[in-house]
């Protein structure tokens, strides 16, 4: 079955670069290294929403309105990379806040978002995208920026309550990335027929089948017949080098075995001389 699954490219995307998109635990380790810490990010956002869902409050001119409104939608994007590298599953029921009462426990006291009392990005993630997909999550991010920056609704009950799940997506999504950020990379439930092969070595494996065919694999019937004759006169070769070696081995072992048997005859012969000796010369 031929795979027509789209390669990511930084075109598909607003903010992302080409380096972002083959490795973004690039931008992630930046962002909570030099940027910011999970904490204060989480006031951002919190921030952002209410005054960009409510002109009233809006904070208008601030230029940290704009920056907070980029970071947020390369972290978007940032997941969706991660969503679709990873071949993550959509979830069912993305609005299901908890799995067990130790996860409303963990969000509670925390605020730890797990899944089964475990962090998992995975599952974060893959309930982001399944509530809305990007583009919609642009439309959101834009309608909310024109709000904050201009003071005023652009629409009556323009979010309603689905503000309300919307703040708390955008702060999931925000300590999804953290939580890969502390764990170095994002762990996926796999099935145990499933092998693990790194980008680097996929990317090795198809170069070389690519230099293999270019310097002559077999590209129709004609040329598996020839590479079957050459295989075949190759190994009649190697057949008749080891019959000849084999040959040689044994009349080598048989010269080595008269040899001996004349060296003993000698020896034997050597012995009666002197036994005859010593008689001769005794009284």
């Amino acid at each position: 079955m031929k795979n027509t699954q789209k390669k990511l490219k930084a075109k598909h995307f607003r903010y992302l670069s080409k380096k972002n998109i083959k490795n973004p635990m690039i931008y992630i380790r930046d962002f909570f290294q030099q940027q910011t810490d999970i904490i204060n990010w989480q006031n951002d956002i919190n921030l952002f929403v209410t005054t960009g869902a409510y002109p009233a409050m809006s904070t208008g001119g601030y230029p940290e309105n704009g920056y907070n409104c980029h970071q947020m939608i390369k972290q978007m994007e940032i997941a969706y990379v991660i969503f679709k590298q990873c071949g993550l599953p959509k979830h069912k029921n993305p609005l299901t806040l908890f799995d067990t009462r130790k996860d409303y426990f963990n969000y509670s006291y925390g605020p730890e978002f797990t899944c089964n009392n475990k962090k998992s990005p995975y599952d974060l993630i893959r309930k982001f995208f399944s509530y809305q997909p990007l583009q919609k999550w642009y439309k959101t991010m834009d309608d909310l920026m024109e709000q904050l920056t201009l003071k005023r609704s652009i629409g009556d009950e323009h979010f309603g309550d689905k503000i309300v799940v919307i703040r708390e997506f955008l702060i999931r999504l925000a300590y999804a990335l953290y939580y890969i950020y502390e764990n170095g990379g994002i762990t996926i439930p796999l099935p145990p027929y499933v092998h693990i092969q790194s980008r680097k070595q996929h990317e090795e494996a198809e170069s070389n089948n690519e230099t293999n065919e270019s310097l002559g694999g077999p590209h129709d019937i004609r040329d598996e017949e020839k590479m079957s004759e050459m295989n075949s006169a190759e190994l009649e070769t190697k057949n008749k080098g080891a019959n000849l070696k084999e040959d040689a081995t044994h009349k080598i072992t048989l010269l080595n075995v008269e040899a001996a048997d004349h060296l003993d005859t000698v020896t034997t012969l050597e012995e009666n001389m002197t036994c005859i000796q010593q008689t001769l010369q005794s009284p």
